[in-house]
C-alpha cells in the first residue's frame, strides 16, 4: 500500500486524515484488495441547493495502480448534520440521520430490479455531530424529454407494484417517515410567507378565486392526508427531482434507473411519488410550462403501465387519486410563493426574472386547481357505491 499519495484538496476537509476510508472505497469499487492508491483529488461539486440536513457534497477522485496499471476511481462523499429539533424526530419528513441509516440497513440492496440505489461503501461518525457517507459515484444522464420522464415513471411503477403485490414486503424501520406529505405541508405552512393581507387586496377575480381555493385547501388539509393515509402503502423516495435520478446507460441493455438522496424515504400511499415526481420538476423548471399537460398524461399512463407489469390488478382510480391529491397539495407552497412574487413584481414591474416566475407559478397552481378537482370527483364516486 502506497504510504503518501498524491493529494490535491480543493476544499476544507481534513481528507488527508482519511486513507483508511478512501481505501475502503477504492477496495470496494475494484473489488481487489491489492489494489494501492496512487492519488487523490476532492472537489466540492457545488451543489446550489442543499437540503437543511445538508452540510456538503463532495467528489473524490484520483488514480490507482492495479496490476501494474494505472486505473481511474470516483466516489461522493456527502455530509449530514443536525439542524432544527423537530428534524431530530424519526417522524420528521426531513430526519436529519435517516439517509445514515437507510444506509446501513441495507433496504438498498434488496430493491426490486425496476430501481436501483447508489452503492455505499462507509457511514462514518464524527466528533462534530455530522455523519459523513462515502458511496458510489453514479455516472448518467438527467432526463429532460417527455420521454424519460415517462420512462422513469413506468419503472417507478413497477418499483411500486413488487411491494403491492407482494413481491417485495414492506420494510418496517420505525425511522422511515409515515406520513410524509403531513409533515411537509406542516413544514411548508411554517416557512411559506404569510400573503393574507396581500391577498385581500389583489383585484383580477382569477386571484381572488386562488386564494379562495386555497383557503379551502387549508381547511380540508387534515382529511386530505387522512385519505392518502388509506391508499396502498408502498416504499417511496419523495424527493425525486431531476438531480436525484440518473439514467445510466448500460451496454447492450437499454438504461437503467438510479435514484440517489434517499434522505425522504417514506412508506407512502399509491401514486404520492408520481405527485412528487411532476410537481417538483415543475417548480425547478425542469418541464416547460407549455408541455405541463402532456408530462402529466405521459407519466401517469407509464406509472400505471408498470404497475401493471409489477402485477397489480387494483383499480386504478386509487393511483390517481394519490397522484392528483398529493400534486395538489402542493398548493400549500405553490400560492404563497405566487402572490409574494405578486407582490414583488408590483415593487420591481420591470423585472423580468421575477415575471417568468410569476408566469410558471400561475401554470402550476391551475394544474394544481385541476387535479384538486379530479382528485374531489374521484372521492366523491367513491362515497356513492
Amino acid at each position: 500500500m502506497r504510504l503518501n499519495p498524491m493529494i490535491q484538496n480543493n476544499t476544507g476537509l481534513p481528507i488527508q486524515n482519511k486513507i483508511e476510508q478512501i481505501n475502503a472505497c477504492i477496495y470496494s469499487i475494484h473489488g481487489n484488495a491489492t489494489v494501492e492508491l496512487v492519488s487523490v483529488t476532492c472537489d466540492d461539486i457545488g451543489y446550489k441547493t442543499p437540503n437543511f440536513t445538508t452540510s456538503g457534497i463532495f467528489r473524490l477522485h484520483g488514480l490507482v495502480k492495479l496490476d501494474n496499471e494505472l486505473k481511474p476511481w470516483c466516489a461522493i462523499l456527502k455530509i449530514i448534520k443536525p439542524d432544527t429539533a423537530e428534524k431530530d424526530n424519526a417522524e420528521h419528513h426531513n430526519y436529519w440521520r435517516r439517509e445514515a441509516l437507510v444506509f446501513e440497513s441495507g433496504i438498498l440492496r434488496e430493491f426490486p430490479d425496476s430501481v436501483y440505489a447508489a452503492e455505499h461503501f462507509w457511514v462514518e461518525e464524527q466528533q462534530d455531530g455530522t455523519v459523513w457517507l462515502w458511496m458510489e459515484y453514479v455516472e448518467g444522464e438527467y432526463a429532460n424529454t417527455v420521454e424519460q420522464f415517462a420512462y422513469i415513471a413506468r419503472q417507478l411503477g413497477r418499483f411500486n407494484g413488487a411491494y403491492l403485490t407482494g413481491l417485495r414486503p414492506l420494510p418496517d424501520q420505525e425511522w422511515i417517515c409515515r406520513a410524509w406529505l403531513k409533515s411537509w405541508t406542516t413544514a411548508s405552512r411554517m416557512y411559506a410567507p404569510n400573503m393574507e393581507d396581500y391577498a385581500s387586496r389583489v383585484s383580477t377575480e382569477e386571484d381572488r378565486h386562488t386564494w379562495t381555493w386555497y383557503q379551502e385547501i387549508l381547511r380540508n388539509l387534515d382529511a386530505a392526508i387522512d385519505s392518502l393515509q388509506q391508499l396502498p402503502r408502498v416504499l417511496a423516495h419523495q424527493d425525486l427531482s431531476q438531480m436525484n435520478m440518473l439514467l445510466v446507460q448500460q451496454e447492450g441493455n437499454g438504461n437503467r434507473l438510479v435514484l440517489i438522496d434517499w434522505q425522504f424515504m417514506s412508506l407512502s400511499g399509491i401514486g404520492e411519488d408520481l405527485g412528487k415526481l411532476y410537481g417538483v420538476n415543475l417548480s425547478l423548471g425542469i418541464i416547460p410550462p407549455d408541455q405541463y399537460i402532456r408530462f402529466q398524461t405521459s407519466v401517469y399512463d407509464a406509472y400505471l403501465e408498470g404497475l401493471r407489469e409489477a402485477g397489480w390488478r387494483g383499480n386504478a382510480q386509487l393511483a390517481r387519486y394519490g397522484f392528483c391529491l398529493s400534486m395538489a397539495l402542493r398548493s400549500v407552497w405553490e400560492v404563497p410563493q405566487y402572490f409574494s412574487v405578486m407582490a414583488q413584481l408590483e415593487n420591481e414591474p420591470r423585472n423580468a426574472k421575477l415575471q417568468e416566475r410569476l408566469n410558471r407559478l400561475s401554470g402550476i397552481v391551475s394544474i394544481q386547481k385541476q387535479m384538486a378537482l379530479e382528485a374531489d370527483a374521484l372521492q366523491r364516486s367513491w362515497a356513492r357505491l
